[in-house]
């Protein structure tokens, strides 16, 4: 199993990650742990994602909160300097327990625009929290052996990318020739694809839940 100082930091998902990165790049030469060290990385940062989504949802729950509060602080606001410019109305209110016409048109008016902005805010907060939800992953960042999200993607002579601890798996099993173009090679061909894996490591920073796809 993957070395337990590795992944003892688990609840400080950055502390894991940094050593898991480090474990991989000293072993994958080697692939004693190769595989086991890249689900535990897949795992701390999909545990890392979703503690910062419960920290993303608080801050915003908390934010329309407090910008409801301001509305229908200003609400009451408007609603008083109506009440207190009308004293005949206020007066005549204490005894019918209802308003003149102008006054509860001008009442009516203020709640009707304050409604409206409650629920313009309610549906900009959905809508933004609509936007995060999972997606799909894309396919090319997808290894084309196991099917799972890649981290260490390398390029075979015949220019397909696999995740390169699955490939050295089906070098072992199966002889060095490339899966899909059946084209022989030697490990040593292999390159890494570095701008794939700063897409997919872009992409799995802002949506976590793709960790273990």
């Amino acid at each position: 199993s993957v070395p337990e100082n590795f992944v003892r930091h688990e609840g400080r998902f950055e502390l894991a990650i940094s050593n898991l990165k480090r474990a991989y790049d000293l072993d994958k030469d080697k692939f004693s742990y190769s595989g086991e060290i890249i689900q535990a990385l897949l795992s701390a940062r999909k545990k890392k994602w979703e503690r910062d989504e419960r920290n993303r949802v608080q801050r915003e729950s908390e934010f329309l909160k407090y910008i409801k509060g301001l509305i229908n602080a200003e609400r009451d606001r408007q609603l008083q300097k109506v009440s207190s410019k009308s004293s005949m109305a206020a007066t005549f209110s204490k005894f019918v327990n209802s308003h003149p016409p102008d006054v509860q048109e001008r009442i009516d008016h203020i709640n009707k625009i304050h409604n409206e902005r409650l629920s313009q805010t309610e549906q900009i907060f959905a809508q933004s929290d609509e936007n995060l939800r999972p997606r799909s992953v894309p396919d090319y960042f997808l290894d084309k052996i196991s099917f799972n999200i890649m981290h260490d993607p390398v390029v075979t002579p015949s220019g397909i990318t696999y995740e390169r601890v699955h490939l050295n798996e089906h070098f072992k099993r199966n002889g060095h020739f490339d899966p899909l173009s059946r084209r022989q090679f030697e490990e040593s061909q292999l390159y890494p694809n570095l701008a794939l894996k700063e897409a997919i490591e872009e992409f799995l920073s802002k949506n976590g839940w793709a960790a273990d796809y």
